[in-house]
């Protein structure tokens, strides 16, 4: 039924939880199934200024930090999976990967990093269950 999961990553404890649960299912299911972790640099912090601070390298070096904490949760496992990561909207990134990739489920946290964002523009999780051409499984 589900053998391709996309684990959108932030860093959070909502996303690492989603992940453990992740590689459960996965772990469960059978030899077929594949993670792709997934993190999304939000648009909106491109455009952020800070006068003498290259901020592509800065973003580039909390990506790397979080795609290899959230691999280390699935390595020694026989779980096959890869990661990568863009930039855009959060919640749109998330659906059109989705669909892209053709997966049966999208596991992601309740809540990310950004309580801004969720508190004035509406939580991510909530907009991938409205819009995901797929299952959506979200953790606590």
């Amino acid at each position: 039924m589900y053998e391709r999961f996309l684990v959108p990553v932030d860093g959070s404890e909502h996303s690492k939880h989603a992940l453990k649960s992740a590689k459960w299912l996965a772990q469960n299911i059978g030899i077929n199934a594949r993670i792709t972790l997934l993190h999304i640099i939000p648009s909106n912090n491109i455009n952020t200024v800070a006068y003498g601070v290259d901020i592509e390298q800065l973003q580039v070096a909390e990506v790397r930090r979080i795609l290899e904490e959230s691999a280390q949760v699935l390595s020694g496992s026989s779980i096959q999976y890869d990661s990568e990561y863009h930039i855009g909207d959060p919640a749109e990134m998330i659906c059109k990967k989705a669909k892209e990739g053709d997966y049966d489920l999208i596991v992601m946290g309740s809540r990310g990093l950004s309580l801004f964002s969720e508190i004035f523009v509406g939580s991510v999780s909530h907009k991938v269950v409205q819009h995901a051409h797929c299952a959506v499984m979200i953790v606590k």
